[in-house]
């Protein structure tokens, strides 16, 4: 059984690497330079943010090397812009400490960046306005949470409400910001909006026994919210930075821009 449970957990290579959002809470120092490159690259965001007069942008960070998914961003939230004072914060939604259970989080551009990640490096999209007016009002309000399921998953089918990863929430939030008034009033009808205007989450190959193992070793992954027919066929189904990304980019006037550009910040590898 040991033996068993070893072989399980060494092939969790497809899905339990895919921590596609959420905090883990081990008790370990900070080292210096992380901290350094954590201010240094919210210094560098929130000095990209100044150039431009959105309330509301996307923005997202890289937490794991996912590149072997073809992703480069596993993270994302709204920062908002609190006038009068001009100050900058992220809400975003993670879980707590590695467990079953999220909740929604207010703080600073150097905490959104102080999880040790695999590259310092930010994206940022800018929003249509109207988008942002509907979005800072529910961000700043009680509004938010009617789109947040705190049982977390990560690997959170986009069309079923039993759960939800971090990205989608934003996902969600942002099919409130775009659908019409009444159209997408909560979880239910915000995922029948997106899958009526064309939302296509990733995908990702997992066989069985990965799954399997997954589920054993990592509470937060769990697929009996995975329609039967993807699930026998090994087709998990999530949403991603790149996928909402994606989305937003097949929609017309979603952004400031055609096409959504992203400005990219990166902060050189240290020496």
């Amino acid at each position: 059984m040991i033996l068993r449970r070893l072989l399980l957990a060494a092939v969790l290579v497809s899905t339990a690497g895919m921590a596609l959002a959420g905090r883990q809470c081990e008790l370990r120092e900070i080292e210096p330079e992380k901290s350094r490159l954590s201010m240094q690259l919210g210094d560098v965001t929130r000095a990209a943010l100044g150039t431009i007069d959105d309330d509301v942008v996307l923005i997202a960070r890289v937490g794991q090397d996912l590149e072997k998914y073809g992703l480069t961003y596993s993270h994302m939230g709204f920062a908002v812009r609190e006038h009068p004072a001009g100050a900058w914060s992220v809400v975003h939604k993670l879980n707590r400490c590695g467990s079953t259970e999220s909740a929604l989080y207010d703080e600073g551009l150097v905490n959104f960046f102080a999880d040790a990640p695999h590259r310092y490096q930010a994206g940022i999209w800018r929003l249509a306005p109207a988008a942002q007016r509907r979005l800072k009002a529910a961000l700043l309000g009680e509004e938010a949470g009617t789109y947040h399921q705190p049982h977390y998953n990560v690997v959170a089918y986009p069309f079923d409400t039993r759960y939800q990863n971090s990205n989608g929430w934003v996902l969600e939030m942002l099919a409130f910001a775009y659908a019409g008034e009444g159209e997408a009033p909560d979880r239910p009808g915000a995922q029948a909006w997106l899958k009526a205007h064309a939302y296509v989450p990733t995908q990702v190959e997992a066989n069985i026994l990965t799954r399997f193992g997954a589920r054993f070793v990592n509470a937060q992954i769990v697929f009996d919210d995975l329609p039967p027919a993807l699930l026998r066929a090994g087709h998990i189904q999530v949403v991603t930075v790149e996928s909402v990304i994606a989305w937003l980019r097949s929609l017309p006037d979603a952004c400031q821009a055609a096409g959504c550009p992203e400005t990219r910040l990166v902060l050189p590898p240290s020496t």
